[in-house]
């Protein structure tokens, strides 16, 4: 219920423009080159990476070991950590620290079922659902890469090769159901349907540092159908997450959240330093280190970004993907395999610039694009602790998406419902 209605785009087959004979001949090479090249990067790591999957040292093991705990009926001690230990010791192998289970209890449901196999059976389980929901996240976005498609028929596809989406896939993580959901939202919202976009989105609520954001630039856009399905949707997912766990146990889980982020090291005394990740607030803990300014200049610059995203304009659909990066550039914490959400935007602009490659923003953006599709795999190459560096492109990038949409200039009246 925004001001304007939503954009509809066209289908798949009238969407696309002839464009063969202007797209520059930089863009035919990078869009063959950086996949392959992205390929070979993975090949390498999952042959690297194998070992430690036999071994149980995967980041599957807490989710394994959550469904586990929910389906035997240990719901009541899910953010305990030493019955967290205790159960990842004599479920997977033993280690000094476990990885503690921090989602909200209602996803620990999905990884019930996945508990009756042993770990090694229930990873390959595991990553067989999640290259499933990989393909249906293709076949969401496919309509709205026509043009991609005809600078090299193989890009499309050649997109899901963004290291890291191959990063969850290898650690057994769930950042991959957050990238489908997020692109069945946009997709509904294509369609006009606001309110299931918000149900979707909300449903990514177990990656609550970029949900949140979303919501939020959505309300201060006014999106009240979106609001509503989100409204009604956490609803639904906090009871469930309550009658898992109970209210002790859900005041354990905040706890563990605050702990993410804030510092170096989990009460647990596992490590998460700040500098390995890609947002804001890696980058300002990478330049200051422990420096006092830290909190106060990672919350203004958090804030002025999203007042950067309030103030613009676009149509729904649109503002989803101004609000994608911005939510990662501002989450309170962010691994690289968190990132996976970014395919979204960085696809679907990619696929409008080829058509406008004379304009100079136009060109800006696809070399943000570039930039920011080919920066993980800095984690290769350069200290892990430098990582933060990831989010100079990340950051263009949103400002330079954010800037093609319309400042707020006054009050959007309501639409019809």
């Amino acid at each position: 219920m925004s001001g304007e209605p939503p954009v509809i785009l066209a289908p798949p087959e009238t969407q696309a423009v002839q464009i063969g004979s202007r797209i520059p001949y930089y863009f035919t090479a990078l869009a063959m080159a950086l996949p392959a090249i992205m390929l070979g990067l993975q090949l390498s790591g999952w042959i690297g990476f194998w070992p430690m999957i036999r071994d149980g040292h995967a980041d599957f093991r807490n989710l394994y070991t959550a469904g586990y705990m929910v389906r035997a009926g240990f719901g009541h001690e899910l953010y305990d950590y030493a019955r967290q230990k205790g159960f990842q010791d004599a479920l997977i192998s033993r280690e000094e620290i476990a990885i503690p289970f921090i989602r909200p209890a209602y996803q620990a449901l999905l990884f019930a079922p996945f508990s009756f196999l042993t770990f090694r059976e229930a990873y390959c389980a595991f990553l067989a659902f999640n290259l499933a929901t990989l393909g249906l996240c293709f076949r969401l976005l496919r309509p709205y890469m026509a043009n991609l498609s005809q600078v090299w028929p193989g890009l499309p596809g050649g997109m899901l090769l963004f290291l890291p989406i191959a990063a969850a896939l290898m650690q057994g993580q769930d950042s991959i159901i957050l990238l489908t959901l997020m692109a069945g939202a946009f997709a509904s919202m294509q369609q006009g349907r606001e309110y299931r976009a918000g149900i979707l989105i909300a449903l990514g609520l177990f990656k609550f540092q970029f949900v949140i954001p979303i919501a939020l630039l959505f309300m201060a856009s006014r999106r009240w159908r979106f609001l509503a399905g989100f409204g009604v949707s956490a609803l639904v997912l906090a009871g469930v997450s309550l009658w898992i766990s109970g209210a002790r146990q859900a005041a354990g889980y905040f706890s563990s959240v605050l702990h993410i982020g804030a510092s170096q090291t989990l009460s647990s005394g596992l490590s998460l330093p700040v500098d390995h990740m890609a947002n804001l607030h890696g980058a300002v803990v990478g330049i200051f280190a422990n420096s006092p300014v830290v909190m106060p200049l990672t919350v203004l610059a958090s804030a002025a970004m999203m007042v950067f995203a309030a103030t613009r304009r676009p149509s729904t659909s649109e503002m989803l993907l101004i609000a994608i990066p911005v939510s990662a550039l501002v989450s309170y914490y962010m691994f690289i395999h968190d990132m996976s959400v970014l395919l979204i935007p960085l696809a679907l602009t990619l696929d409008r610039a080829v058509c406008e490659t004379r304009d100079r923003h136009q060109r800006a953006k696809v070399v943000a694009a570039v930039l920011l599709f080919a920066a993980p795999a800095c984690m290769s190459f350069i200290p892990a602790g430098l990582f933060w560096i990831v989010s100079l492109p990340l950051l263009a990038f949103a400002f330079l998406i954010g800037i093609d949409s319309p400042r707020l200039t006054g009050t959007p009246s309501p639409s019809a419902p």
